[in-house]
């Protein structure tokens, strides 16, 4: 379990807003740091995992892992001081708690469901809903969990606010600062999506795509919402400031099967958690006006999620508020309750926490809590790239690994171990900005991803190891073109800078070896061809939209020194990295003048486990013709993948560099 916080401190950082995870100070295992702890609570950044919850949550259970590993490493006594000053944030230094999300770049659908507690129904005397009442929000409603709700409420003369008919019905037509003089409140439980969920999507599956929950304030202007030009729901629900939410988003595992529920739970742990709304007047008395169960909700978490999925396909971010219980202002008795000036509203939620929000008349320009906003990133999927050309701050220089990749997002296919993930880590040496590795299996890539942070911590220690690159890893059949498709769009959604600038595509297989032409299985040829060759072109085509945008990209194939000579004994391979190589060439002319490159390095045999995993004799016959009389290293091939990625091999496009101890003539 993680809960997310974004938060700003006193020391401002550099990128804005900081990612972390907020732990119970009782959690801190060493007397020193208990010693320093001034709150309840301390925070554990996040951001060498991700940049913000989305993206976080976008990770699925490899960034979980990590996250609970970093936090156990940062509050065990154990743990070198260094390290804990470098990941460890005391609530003194924190300035301001902010939305665990930011709305405006990461929340692209905020959708909202009505009606939904059978005692909200009650309390209205209509009947229970039997299909979800849908309405949205904006992203830009959203505020943190102690800001300001701006009201803009009509004042007699006195300056008091003041109740008319409906206020905001000529808001268009004077130059008037007023908006509602019903404003109203509602506690509701708010759904994070984690993983993009498909169309029609059924409620038995709907819960895997949930990345949590989070408390949401969901203000009413209700004037406007019931009452002008006929009902105004648009208006009456997405004014600035109308969605406060917070304090943290708790990733769904606490619920399902954690503290609150359990893994057949069909709320997806929502089943029954208090939900609370108090509101204290200004110079008034505490009350609570809202008091419910999450087990009273009409339509289960998991069953609004499917019905969505109907009919838009929702992505990591994406927000559902799940209606609100009996109490709301409007339908109090014998007289409505609306809110005023000075007065403060609580929303609490077992499990997640409270928010706590103080109406106020006007928000003046700029008094909301600053965060550091990026304009040039859209919310939507489809990605426009913020800088054309090459990422800032990569040019060619001098030297071995100095940093030649700086801020690149990179693609490595076959990188869970081997020749694949040695190059995962040179890119990460190299000052790469995020690695995304892709292989087959998720056990094996989370153990990788795992591996690489731990060597890149321990290769830069005492350099720049703040820097060091986010990897995150994906399970992915490259010869399957949908899922290779959907992998890259998904990476280059997350991305910190919106791009893809590296693919290195090394998947391959050797396939049936010491085999004549006439005893090779047509099965095995078909099989070769179909990771070796198709999974490359896949590669390829799905990078290569977001590299045409950028203007920008660096694609390297691995191909075989096998593909240029063949190697007897193995003619589905040799087939299938000379047609890589021919591939390789056409790319490379047909993008040169779009500011992409597109190599091939043709290796001799390196000694990985694939090859270990090779007859003796097929080992020693690719041996024996290389007058170095040596399989290659793995770090060698991953220098040359550095140096033809970087700035320093901008000249060279379809070309096929050979790594061959001396085998290759041509």
């Amino acid at each position: 379990m993680v809960k997310l916080a974004r938060i700003l401190t006193s020391s401002p950082h550099p990128t804005g807003p900081i990612l972390t995870a907020q732990i119970p100070t009782s959690s801190l295992q060493c007397a020193k740091l208990l010693s320093l702890a001034d709150g309840s609570h301390a925070y554990v950044i996040l951001t060498s995992i991700a940049h913000n919850a989305s993206q976080f949550l976008s990770l699925g259970s490899s960034a979980l892992t990590r996250a609970n590993s970093l936090i156990e490493t940062v509050t065990s006594p154990a743990c070198p001081p260094e390290i804990q000053k470098k990941l460890l944030i005391f609530e003194r230094d924190v300035t301001h708690l902010l939305s665990p999300l930011d709305g405006r770049t990461e929340v692209n659908k905020f959708l909202c469901i009505g009606m939904n507690y059978v005692d909200h129904c009650t309390e209205q005397n209509v009947p229970v809903p039997t299909v979800p009442l849908v309405f949205s929000k904006f992203g830009s409603c959203v505020v943190g969990p102690y800001e300001g709700i701006p009201h803009y409420g009509p004042r007699n003369d006195e300056g008091d606010v003041v109740a008319t008919s409906h206020a905001a019905v000529t808001a268009t037509l004077d130059p008037e600062p007023i908006v509602t003089s019903k404003l109203d409140y509602e506690v509701e439980l708010g759904i994070v999506i984690g993983q993009t969920v498909p169309r029609f999507t059924s409620k038995e599956d709907a819960s895997k795509y949930i990345g949590g929950y989070t408390v949401i304030h969901d203000v009413s202007a209700r004037d406007l919402q019931l009452e002008a030009n006929g009902g105004q729901w648009l208006l009456g629900k997405c004014g600035d400031g109308y969605a406060p939410m917070g304090p943290v988003l708790v990733t769904l595992d606490e619920f399902m099967g954690g503290n609150h529920g359990n893994d057949d739970d069909r709320f997806a742990g929502a089943g029954d958690l208090h939900i609370e709304c108090r509101l204290t007047p200004k110079n008034g008395e505490a009350m609570v006006v809202q008091s419910s169960s999450t087990k009273n909700l009409v339509f289960s978490t998991p069953e609004i999620v499917s019905y969505l999925s109907k009919f838009m396909t929702l992505h990591p971010g994406d927000v559902i508020a799940t209606g609100t219980p009996p109490g709301v202002g409007c339908f109090r008795k014998p007289d409505p309750l609306w809110l005023k000036d000075g007065d403060v509203v609580e929303c609490e939620i077992e499990g997640i926490g409270m928010i706590r929000n103080e109406v106020v008349n006007c928000v003046e320009e700029g008094s909301f809590v600053p965060t550091k906003v990026d304009d040039s990133k859209p919310n939507a999927v489809e990605v426009v790239p913020s800088v054309v050309g090459p990422p800032s701050s990569l040019e060619a220089q001098e030297g071995l690994q100095q940093r030649r990749l700086k801020n690149t997002v990179c693609v490595v296919t076959g990188a869970a171990r081997g020749l694949g993930y040695g190059i995962a880590l040179r890119l990460a040496l190299e000052g790469a900005k995020m690695i995304a590795v892709i292989d087959v299996n998720q056990e094996e890539i989370d153990h990788a991803v795992s591996q690489l942070e731990t060597e890149v911590r321990q290769l830069l220690e005492g350099g720049n190891a703040s820097d060091g690159a986010i990897f995150c890893g994906f399970a992915c059949d490259v010869t399957n073109t949908e899922q290779v498709a959907d992998t890259v769009r998904h990476i280059a959604t997350i991305s910190p800078t919106q791009r893809i600038d590296i693919l290195v595509q090394s998947a391959g297989v050797v396939g049936q070896t010491s085999l004549l032409t006439h005893q090779v299985e047509p099965s095995n040829f078909d099989f070769v061809m179909n990771v070796n060759v198709k999974g490359i072109f896949n590669g390829c085509q799905a990078v290569l939209p977001y590299m045409l945008q950028q203007n920008y990209g660096r694609i390297i194939n691995i191909a075989s020194i096998a593909g240029k000579e063949g190697n007897a004994g193995m003619l589905a391979y040799s087939t299938s990295k000379a047609a890589v190589i021919g591939l390789t060439k056409t790319i490379g002319k047909e993008y040169a003048l779009n500011g992409i490159t597109c190599n091939a390095i043709a290796p001799a045999v390196v000694r990985t486990k694939m090859v270990a995993d090779m007859p003796e004799e097929q080992v020693k016959y690719m041996t024996d013709k290389i007058p170095m009389k040596r399989c290659g290293k793995v770090e060698e091939i991953a220098a040359l993948v550095a140096f033809v990625a970087s700035e320093d091999a901008a000249f060279t496009t379809g070309f096929c560099f050979d790594a061959t101890g001396g085998r290759s003539v041509y």
